[in-house]
């Protein structure tokens, strides 16, 4: 009797989840309940469920082919377009990862990083294309795209709070700070000092400003501060403006000074990153 009852309820909560009076999450906790046979049991892969492909609505597959298609059509006809509708086209086409991206950020988490990741190499990699198939391919013109792809993506890291995306828009700044500091300044090794630690000492300060009103936002901040504190050797070592003796002894003196403040303040940077 027992059994009975619960194929009646198991068939009841499928009756609900195609019926969708019930969202999916719950009717996923109610199988899992009443469920006994652990084969039965819905599994999920990247976040979508076994149920959800099963039940799916037929708009969604036909949302997905025309998306699809058109993506397609873009690719394979967009040296054809004008210069204004090969700018829409990259438009949608980010528009749409970006879109789709923001929607699963929550609910499948790798999905939403892979589709905004695909949008911003879209984004970056057909910037450079038209800006080559343009003939526009004056460096201040790249490195002005390059410091507009890094704000894009530090937007979207804040609004649909993925960190990494945060990330690589400062950090995309830092390399367009960096080539501007090459072409234009000629740094020994306390210029270089100069130039990169109170960008660490900002970007440390505004994450603690920011930590309580955002952890990720304050944590990505911290972040980017400790990549600073290593810049001016970095900056040292690619240029070679500074000898190599001087970088190692400086990265030295920084490892030392970088693993005492850690511990030293481990207390505090640990509440504010986690």
């Amino acid at each position: 009797m027992e059994q009975e009852k619960r194929k009646i309820i198991i068939y009841e909560i499928e009756q609900w989840r195609r019926s969708k009076l019930l969202p999916e999450h719950y009717c996923d906790f109610l199988m899992n309940l009443y469920d006994a046979k652990p084969a039965d049991k819905d599994f999920s892969v990247l976040g979508v469920s076994k149920n959800a492909i099963q039940n799916s609505n037929w708009k969604v597959w036909l949302l997905g082919c025309v998306l699809s298609a058109l993506i397609a059509y873009i690719v394979f006809h967009f040296n054809a377009f004008r210069f204004p509708l090969q700018i829409m086209s990259v438009v949608l086409v980010v528009g749409i990862c970006y879109g789709f991206g923001f929607k699963y950020a929550r609910k499948a988490p790798i999905i939403g990083y892979a589709l905004v990741g695909l949008g911003s190499i879209a984004l970056l990699g057909a910037g450079f294309y038209l800006l080559r198939l343009h003939d526009m391919n004056e460096p201040s013109i790249a490195l002005a795209y390059v410091a507009f792809c890094s704000m894009i993506w530090i937007v979207i890291g804040l609004l649909a709070r993925m960190g990494l995306f945060h990330y690589c828009g400062w950090s995309g700044l830092v390399l367009v700070y960096a080539y501007l500091l090459h072409e234009r300044v000629e740094l020994g090794w306390i210029g270089a000092q100069l130039s990169w630690l109170p960008l660490c000492v900002l970007f440390c300060w505004l994450g603690w400003l920011l930590h309580r009103a955002s952890k990720s936002a304050g944590a990505v901040l911290l972040l980017v501060g400790f990549t600073l504190w290593w810049m001016p050797e970095l900056y040292g070592m690619y240029t070679g403006e500074i000898s190599g003796t001087l970088i190692q002894l400086l990265l030295l003196c920084k490892l030392i000074t970088a693993a005492a403040l850690l511990f030293g303040l481990r207390k505090k940077w640990i509440e504010w990153v986690f």
